[in-house]
C-alpha cells in the first residue's frame, strides 16, 4: 500500500503529546523512587505498565508513521540512560545486574520492540490492521507486566528456573489473565474505536474478539515461560503478533 511521506503540523502536536505523557510516566515513576522511597522493582513496573500506552496516540496521526518516532526517542534516550542527564530515569528503572553493566536492558527492548512493532504496520501503509500490534504491545505491557510481581508474592512455592529465568505458575497466569484484558482493551480501542474493526451492521463481533484475544494470551504465556532470561521483551510481542496476524487473517478479520 503507498504510504505518504509527509509531516503536518497535527503530526508534531500528537507526537509531543506522546513524548510528553511517556516522560510524565517516567518522571512519576522517579518520584516514587526517590520521594516515597519505593524500590527501582516497583518502579519499573509503573514504566513497564503505563508508557506504553502513549501508543494510543497512533490513530490521530494524519501520516502514522510519525508515531514511530515517539519509541524510537525512547530508544535512544534508554541506550543514554546511564549518562548523567537520564541518570535519574536511569535508577527508577534498573534491575540490580542493570546496575552493574550499566544499561537498563529490559526497558530498552521493551521500547525497541513498540519501535519496530509499530514501524511494520505504519510504514507499510497497513496501519488500519495496528490493532494487531497494539495488543501485542497491550499483552507486553499489562501480562508480561504484571507477571514478576504475581510471580514473586504468590509464586514462591512452583518457581522453577528455565533458561535462566525463574518462573512460576501465578507468574505465568497473570501472563495469560492480564495478556487477555490487555489484548481485549487493544482490539476495543484500536479495532473498533478507530478502525471499526470487529463491527459489522453495528453489532461487536465478540467472539472472534475473544477469539482472537485468546490466542494471543495463550501464546504469551507459553513464550513468556520457555524464553531465556532479558529476551521476553522482544520474543513476546513479535511471537505474539505474528500468531495474532496469522489467526486473524484466517478468521477474515485481517484482510491484506
Amino acid at each position: 500500500m503507498q504510504v505518504e511521506f509527509a509531516i503536518e503540523f497535527t503530526d508534531i502536536v500528537v507526537y509531543f503529546i506522546a513524548v510528553v505523557y511517556a516522560v510524565i510516566i517516567l518522571t512519576t515513576a522517579d518520584l516514587a523512587r526517590r520521594k516515597m522511597n519505593w524500590g527501582s522493582e516497583f518502579t519499573r513496573r509503573i514504566v513497564h505498565l503505563f508508557a506504553g500506552i502513549a501508543i494510543w496516540t497512533v490513530p490521530y496521526y494524519p501520516h502514522p508513521w510519525v508515531a514511530t518516532f515517539v519509541a524510537l526517542t525512547f530508544v535512544v534516550m534508554l541506550a543514554l540512560a546511564n549518562h548523567e542527564r537520564f541518570s535519574k530515569f536511569f535508577e527508577a528503572m534498573a534491575r540490580p545486574e542493570d546496575l552493574e553493566h550499566g544499561s537498563v536492558r529490559g526497558p530498552l527492548w521493551y521500547a525497541v520492540s513498540i519501535t519496530i512493532l509499530t514501524a511494520a504496520f505504519t510504514f507499510t501503509g497497513y496501519d488500519n490492521f495496528y490493532f494487531i500490534a497494539a495488543a501485542a504491545i497491550h499483552i507486553m505491557m499489562f501480562g508480561d507486566g504484571m507477571s514478576a510481581p504475581i510471580g514473586m508474592r504468590y509464586g514462591a512455592n512452583s518457581t522453577r528456573v528455565i533458561f535462566g529465568s525463574k518462573r512460576s505458575i501465578p507468574g505465568c497466569a497473570a501472563v495469560f489473565i492480564f495478556g487477555f484484558l490487555g489484548a481485549l482493551l487493544a482490539f476495543w480501542f484500536f479495532g473498533i474505536v478507530n478502525y471499526s474493526v470487529f463491527v459489522d451492521g453495528g453489532n461487536i463481533l465478540w467472539t472472534r474478539m475473544v477469539l482472537l484475544a485468546l490466542v494471543g494470551a495463550v501464546t504469551a504465556t507459553i513464550v513468556e515461560a520457555i524464553s531465556p532470561k532479558g529476551t521476553d521483551n522482544i520474543l513476546l510481542p513479535f511471537i505474539t503478533c505474528i500468531s495474532m496476524l496469522l489467526f486473524g487473517m484466517a478468521m477474515g478479520v485481517v484482510v491484506l
